[in-house]
């Protein structure tokens, strides 16, 4: 089967070691390709001096909320359960920016798969991915969302709630995967809201660490979110953060 890792942030781009090995190691030949998610900016990162990173959000599956991601090929084929398997912790090991690989969840994010609609829900390789999520047991847990959101993650089985992507240049669903890969983060939210944007660049305005470089390379690379616009207006004027170049990346088709 063919799979593709699906990429919403600094994992696309991020100059660091693990990062720039993992990008080298795992990805396949193919250039990104851009698809309609439901995406913003969501988690507030300690690592990042309390500014906000992107997540998945089912509140953004309206057309007019879709942010957009890029989905890249893996390298390797997906034939077994222990393919898939594979290729989760070595993107779970990137996400925690680390060469150590291991595992597919923490309380503050997980691991998730979509199917394309076209695959035998049956597929071993399915079945084969919710066993071993069962088997995490209390350790991959259901995802926090805001007052009156859908989940985005099936906690029991590991499966990507929201649809099959769009292919951004065709207009139509994403062809040429069967599956695809990628980590969904703990969102930060204030009495069950996301942040607004105006918190979103207030949080980058105030740091003076450079974080926002995140916002900059996101969009350079064509990772984009519904409020990008007022949150750029917001930033008019705010540090000039060059966008940062990437190691092992793939060209965006």
């Amino acid at each position: 089967m063919r799979l593709g890792i699906l990429i919403i942030g600094s994992l696309f781009w991020d100059p660091s070691c693990p990062r720039c090995r993992w990008r080298q190691a795992r990805f396949g030949c193919g250039e990104a390709r851009p698809v309609r998610v439901p995406i913003r900016y969501g988690k507030k990162s300690k690592k990042r001096n309390d500014t906000y990173t992107m997540v998945f959000a089912s509140s953004c599956s309206v057309p007019e909320r879709l942010g957009t991601g890029l989905v890249v090929p893996a390298r390797a084929e997906c034939c077994a359960p222990e393919h898939l398997l594979e290729e989760a912790e070595h993107l779970w090991a990137a996400e925690r920016d680390v060469e150590t690989v291991g595992g597919i969840c923490a309380d503050w994010g997980k691991v998730m798969v979509k199917a394309n609609p076209a695959l035998n829900p049956g597929n071993e390789t399915l079945q084969g991915w919710r066993d071993h999520v069962e088997s995490c047991g209390a350790s991959y847990t259901a995802l926090p969302t805001a007052s009156n959101e859908p989940a985005i993650l099936d906690h029991t089985t590991g499966m990507a709630l929201f649809d099959w992507p769009m292919d951004v240049e065709t207009e139509t669903a994403l062809v040429g995967f069967d599956l695809l890969l990628m980590t969904a983060t703990k969102p930060t939210l204030n009495q069950g809201q996301y942040p607004t944007p105006e918190e979103v660049a207030g949080a980058w305005r105030a740091d003076v660490k450079g974080n926002i470089v995140y916002f900059h390379n996101n969009r350079q690379y064509g990772i984009t979110t519904f409020e990008d616009a007022q949150i750029q207006a917001l930033l008019a004027g705010g540090p000039p953060n060059k966008p940062v170049a990437a190691t092992g990346a793939p060209r965006r088709r």
